[in-house]
């Protein structure tokens, strides 16, 4: 069974693990929300050797459709559409195509692990604000290889910039000085294809996370972040499947932000009859420090707003420990060309705030916690976004080459389709293999 067939039924079992599939975005949220015990394309981001495992393909979509503002008979365009491909060439032969050269980029990405990072609006004056703007160029740049071995490397570039420009009410670009936002990220990879059936993975990478209200050299205060994940699939015939533990790490910096997180589980992937199981448990351990970021309900009905006056650091403290447990499953049903998946995740965490002396808030002014204090919490349960409880999709496999893959909103079966209210699908991507 080759790869491309493993992507279809699911039910591989070779070098490159039970749950390798030409995947999307879409394939990820309605199947588990996470693909730490999961080979498939969007793994690509965690470490940019996998872009080795799916080359000469192209990827794309038409983004989040989320909005939970919508009205009966309103329509409200999807977020962040993408569009990419990777291109290999092999150096080998008929027998072995390693080793090979891969290149590959995509458009459109918004990576939600740095861009949580910006505000809404900077503070600059008692009652004057700065926008911070969307970034316009979210690029994402691969470049990578194999060794005769089968081992592969990879590097990956993320540019998402705006400088001077940003949209006003006519939904143009308009010149404005002070719009400047910049998230860059480099990393690079490796992964090891061992004989025994288990394969290794390594990464690490540098981030920096820039906004305004004036432009920046890439050193300016030396607010860089880290980056690091490393992953194992170990061959377990008993289950037909793969035992994966996982460890990450990342510790960010942004102007008023320190970031510390950490998380370390391990999960199995199994083949089933026409289709596809996985399931991880996780221990998780996060700290978040802020200085002069407010979340205030009187901007824009409700904003956060980084204060770059201050020169006095008054930090509040947020720290979580608990773990998450997360599933995924898929199968075909009817034809061989149709399958649907659903999964889940829940965390529950113990968090405790630690709010700065210092610091007044009120009811509608108040930073990363409104007052000291201890109290369970969890991801969102029920918002339409890619890290609530649970998603639910189907997926199309036309003749092993275009695939397209479709998340179902949540609340699909419970509005009235009379009204013409709410949206059916929450995302839509498509692959196509050559």
């Amino acid at each position: 069974m080759n790869l491309r067939t493993a992507a279809a039924v699911g039910a591989a079992f070779g070098i490159l693990g039970v749950g390798s599939a030409f995947a999307t975005f879409a394939r990820v949220e309605s199947m588990g929300k996470n693909t730490t015990y999961i080979m498939d394309d969007v793994s690509i981001f965690d470490n940019p050797a996998n872009a080795n495992l799916y080359s000469n393909y192209l990827i794309g979509g038409f983004g989040a459709y989320t909005d939970n503002d919508m009205k009966a008979g309103g329509n409200v365009d999807p977020q962040h559409p993408t569009f990419g491909g990777i291109f290999s060439i092999s150096l080998g032969d008929d027998n072995n195509p390693d080793p090979k050269f891969t290149i590959g980029g995509l458009f459109g990405r918004l990576n939600q692990d740095l861009a949580m990072y910006l505000p809404d609006y900077v503070q600059i004056g008692k009652r004057g604000y700065v926008v911070v703007p969307e970034t316009v160029t979210n690029f994402d740049g691969f470049l990578g290889g194999t060794l005769t071995s089968g081992d592969a490397w990879g590097l990956h570039i993320y540019i998402a910039h705006q400088d001077g420009g940003d949209l006003d009410e006519s939904g143009t670009y308009q010149p404005d000085s002070k719009a400047y936002a910049s998230l860059v990220q480099l990393d690079g990879g490796l992964n090891f294809q061992m004989g025994s059936g288990t394969s290794y993975e390594v990464s690490g990478g540098i981030a920096r996370i820039q906004y305004g209200p004036e432009r920046h050299d890439f050193f300016d205060d030396g607010d860089f972040s880290i980056l690091g994940k490393a992953r194992a699939f170990f061959t377990m015939e008993a289950i037909d499947g793969e035992l994966v533990p996982a460890v990450s790490i990342k510790l960010a910096q942004a102007p008023g932000i320190d970031d510390k997180h950490a998380q370390a589980g391990v999960g199995i992937n199994v083949a089933m009859d026409r289709g596809f199981f996985w399931m991880g448990l996780d221990f998780i351990w996060n700290q978040l420090k802020a200085h002069d970021w407010t979340y205030d309900k009187s901007l824009n009905g409700g904003a956060w707003v980084y204060d770059s006056r201050e020169d006095d650091a008054n930090w509040d403290k947020r720290s979580d420990i608990g773990g998450k447990i997360s599933f995924g499953i898929e199968r075909n049903i009817w034809w061989d060309w149709f399958v649907i998946r659903v999964g889940g995740q829940k965390s529950i965490l113990y968090t405790d705030c630690d709010v700065n002396s210092k610091n007044e808030y009120t009811s509608d002014r108040y930073g990363i916690c409104k007052d000291d204090g201890t109290f369970f919490s969890t991801n969102p349960l029920a918002d339409g976004s890619a890290d609530d409880h649970v998603g639910f999709g189907f997926g199309i496999n036309i003749e092993e080459r275009l695939k397209i893959d479709v998340t179902v909103a949540e609340d699909v079966l419970f509005r009235n389709p009379f009204q013409g209210e709410g949206r059916i699908f929450s995302r839509v991507d498509a692959t196509y293999s050559f």
